[in-house]
């Protein structure tokens, strides 16, 4: 994997490209606790989809991704960064994607415009108050759409926590009825929400990719 490190807009931003001709690209935030790992997962990617991409993922503040910080974030995507992609990539489908916070972020985005063909919402934190309330009235706009989420996620007492399983049912329930059943995908994978997150997030991708190519 060759990563370029670069800022766009103000902010840093990581190109990463592997060895094959990309045949999408992917765009994500990266949160701190992701960096270390960046590479390994776009390792993963590759591995899983059996085709090139390129992927141009944002650093950001974990209050970003939702609420007060999100317009201003979204402003960034649509305009510079994404001026930054056509530049080099034009040709190209785009996948949103992220995990946790940048999951719910993602599919929120791909609810404010058409640029994205499909949409990976790893282990996304829909128990966010006002999610789907805003969703119901904001259907998607991504022709593919990928869920996931961990088996134990739903198994606490603690609140809101304990409600993401029933809604990520609901969430996989209205992609159906807006893309068609084999234009999404719901992943239940083993463990909670802190269990083998490259590897979510590379099957997450890799379905989209394969969706698209």
């Amino acid at each position: 994997m060759k990563e370029e490190i670069v800022e766009i807009g103000g902010r840093t931003c990581h190109i990463i490209t592997g060895k094959n001709t990309p045949k999408c690209v992917l765009v994500k935030p990266l949160c701190t606790f992701e960096r270390k790992l960046l590479l390994y997962e776009c390792e993963l990617i590759e591995r899983e989809a059996g085709e090139g991409f390129v992927m141009f993922t944002f650093e950001v503040d974990e209050g970003e991704l939702w609420k007060d910080g999100v317009g201003q974030l979204y402003e960034f995507l649509t305009n510079p960064l994404f001026d930054a992609i056509k530049a080099r990539y034009a040709h190209l489908p785009i996948v949103m994607g992220g995990y946790s916070l940048g999951g719910l972020f993602a599919l929120w985005c791909a609810t404010k415009s058409e640029i994205f063909d499909a949409v990976a919402a790893c282990s996304p934190s829909l128990w966010m108050e006002g999610w789907e309330e805003y969703y119901e009235s904001h259907p998607s706009k991504a022709k593919y759409i990928y869920l996931s989420l961990g088996k134990r996620e739903e198994k606490t007492n603690k609140m809101p926590f304990k409600l993401v399983g029933d809604k990520c049912r609901r969430q996989h329930q209205r992609h159906i009825a807006e893309v068609g059943e084999r234009r999404c995908h719901l992943q239940w994978h083993e463990g909670d929400h802190f269990t083998d997150s490259e590897m979510r997030k590379a099957k997450g991708f890799a379905w989209c990719i394969k969706a698209l190519t």
